[in-house]
């Protein structure tokens, strides 16, 4: 339940950089608030107090606490689908995804919007999925896994289902995203996917004939000083020849990134925004 309201005065240049900081706090959550002729913005979360406390500790700003009975979540956006090229289309409207998915050709997925950030939409989301359908190409036909890291809606996850993935796995510390995930795999009749609750810093792939998994497909939305804490991790869970995604990366990040990332070889770099993903490829073994 939202009990408390963190606050902060922003550049209106950073506002789409806020959204993503913010993405786990769940979408409706957060109001954006402009000001005419003002280059300022004010971010207004409404949240629970561990949660308030933990982004004042982190990004500054105030917090009080505040009746949830006066207060009312906006209203879910209708979107237009997010299309990515013929092979995919997310939709955040469900009148709008039973009336047309039947209709295409494309692999269909329906994300509510406003249950959680990750509608597919935002910069680094959408260049997510750009990178994933242009790696599960060549797999088409395979058999082929896929672990993301920070699920937040589970979008990805269940992209990757959709587009041929047998062993699915995804994470996220906060368990909000967890369960609206695992209620999006619900709604789209998608059982393979599988989410569980974990610090990616913490984390530590499950193992196998007392070997650590790895996977073909390796996505990881998430802060660049996380996937820069978490590198060896993310690199061992790479099968050998497996991609590796990377988003939620500024552009003056991506020389620091490829530093990091140096045993794979960087293959692509979408932009979009103040946002850029990145995708590398793990050598074959011998």
């Amino acid at each position: 339940m939202s009990t408390h309201l963190w606050s902060r005065i922003s550049s209106v240049k950073w506002e789409d950089a806020w959204v993503e900081r913010l993405r786990f706090a769940g979408e409706q959550n957060l109001v954006i608030r402009k000001f005419p002729a003002s280059r300022s913005i004010r971010l207004d979360l409404y949240t629970d107090s561990v949660t308030a406390k933990k982004v004042k500790q982190a990004f500054g700003g105030t917090v009080r606490p505040f009746d949830s009975s006066k207060w009312t979540p906006p209203a879910p956006k209708k979107t237009t689908p997010l299309r990515i090229g013929s092979v995919l289309r997310i939709y955040g409207d469900e009148e709008r995804f039973q009336k047309e998915s039947p209709l295409t050709k494309a692999k269909s997925l329906f994300i509510p919007s406003g249950l959680a950030f990750g509608t597919g939409d935002h910069a680094t989301t959408a260049r997510c999925l750009q990178l994933l359908v242009d790696a599960a190409k060549p797999l088409d036909g395979k058999e082929w896994s896929l672990l993301d890291l920070g699920c937040g809606s589970g979008i990805l996850a269940l992209a990757g289902e959709l587009l041929g993935a047998r062993k699915i796995l995804a994470c996220d510390f906060d368990e909000r995203c967890v369960k609206t995930s695992k209620e999006n795999a619900e709604l789209n009749e998608l059982p393979r996917s599988r989410f569980v609750k974990a610090d990616v810093l913490r984390w530590k792939p499950p193992t196998s004939a007392g070997k650590p998994a790895r996977y073909d497909i390796v996505a990881a939305n998430l802060y660049s000083t996380i996937l820069t804490a978490a590198a060896p991790m993310i690199i061992d869970s790479i099968q050998p020849g497996g991609v590796l995604i990377l988003s939620g990366i500024l552009p003056v990040e991506e020389s620091a990134l490829k530093k990091t990332f140096s045993a794979l070889r960087h293959r692509e770099t979408l932009r979009r925004g103040k946002w850029s993903a990145m995708m590398f490829r793990k050598k074959n073994a011998g």
